[in-house]
């Protein structure tokens, strides 16, 4: 018997599998965070006659890793403190254009459910949110990090004024899928997170400095406390006083505030920890070899190709022809027209006669 057709109980569909690895690279988990770089050639100023092309990089700022783009980061103001003046030439007079509003409106209108206007974050207790008009938002590149980064799995190291901090996610001592989760002090040890440890006691301590959104691959830090817990840059806590200048063509604020944002990534000399997962639909199916197929073969050691005095097709050795024993190594899916369309190789040769029945399971993945 050379082919078997499958049966409706063969075959399992619509099933899905949770393929995870490192981001970076091919598949490392962990990076340095000082071997972060910038672009030269992401343009930073207004300049030109679209000074509204977010493309310019007017709004964030790209982050490489081995002269590839991981993550974005940005400055997003409710108030819309620290954004730019530009004199567009059709203007009379400079416009103050709304560069840390739109980030911040954008973050909301993604993440915030309807009806939110500010970001809250857990402050001593996850029950217990404060607002902020001001956040730094850590956007990782949807090419890169497929359909989410596991929850437990992230580790991002900041330094400042007031030291090294490392942060994680609640998402260990939350016990349900939640679509966010709070980041408190904590970092991955042997890919286990562990929370701060505070008295030799293990708790989560809830400072209100950001939150974690898996499934859009991004960190919203409240900038205010950050700052004050960090010393990212002392000018954020005036934040209100900015743009304060009338002139024409002035860069923002924000510019030199996630600048400071980003050297606090880069100065740690820590690893920063991101795994990322694929959800990937799969078909699963079972091949059932019964104990009378598939006994014998034509393989050259099995069957004789017509030299050494043997009749082409012959069973090489006598006591295989009643007694027939093979090794099956691979089993190949074919369709209707018997054309091969997939192989799966068995991780060792497995014997097959008449006196046993095999089940191979063959999963593929789309």
């Amino acid at each position: 018997m050379i082919f078997s057709k499958f049966t409706n109980d063969d075959v399992v569909a619509g099933r899905v599998n949770q393929v995870s690895s490192g981001l970076f690279g091919s598949g490392q988990l962990q990076i340095s965070q000082s071997l972060l770089t910038t672009s030269s050639l992401q343009a930073l100023q207004l300049t030109g006659s679209t000074p509204y092309d977010v493309k310019n990089g007017q709004y964030y700022l790209d982050i490489y890793y081995s002269n590839e783009q991981y993550f974005s980061v940005a400055y997003g103001d409710y108030a819309n403190s620290g954004s730019s003046q530009y004199d567009y030439p059709s203007y009379s007079v400079p416009v103050l254009t709304n560069e840390t509003k739109v980030i911040y409106t954008q973050y909301k209108n993604t993440l915030l459910q309807p009806g939110d206007t500010l970001f809250s974050f857990a402050s001593g207790s996850v029950d217990n949110p404060v607002d902020s008009e001001a956040i730094f938002a850590v956007n990782y590149s949807a090419d890169k990090f497929k359909d989410q980064i596991d929850p437990g799995q992230i580790q991002l190291n900041l330094s400042g004024a007031n030291g090294v901090y490392s942060y994680i996610d609640d998402s260990q001592l939350v016990n349900k899928s939640l679509g966010v989760y709070n980041i408190i002090s904590g970092s991955i040890v042997n890919g286990v997170p562990t929370p701060y440890t505070k008295g030799g006691t293990i708790s989560a301590v809830y400072e209100g400095i950001g939150l974690f959104y898996p499934t859009n691959g991004v960190v919203i830090f409240n900038a205010l406390n950050l700052q004050k817990r960090v010393g990212i840059n002392s000018q954020i806590n005036d934040r209100n006083l900015y743009p304060n200048s009338t002139s024409t063509n002035v860069s923002g604020h924000w510019r030199v505030w996630i600048r400071n944002f980003y050297a606090s990534l880069k100065g740690t000399g820590k690893l920063m920890s991101v795994r990322k997962s694929e959800f990937v639909p799969s078909t699963n199916y079972f091949v059932r070899v019964k104990n009378k197929e598939f006994n014998y073969s034509n393989n050259p050691t099995f069957v004789s190709d017509g030299t050494g005095g043997k009749t082409k097709g012959t069973i090489i050795y006598q006591d295989l022809i009643n007694n027939p024993r093979t090794y099956i190594t691979s089993v190949g899916l074919y369709d209707d027209n018997n054309e091969l369309l997939a192989i799966g190789k068995l991780s060792r040769p497995t014997q097959k006669s008449f006196d046993n029945e095999l089940l191979i399971k063959v999963r593929i993945d789309f």
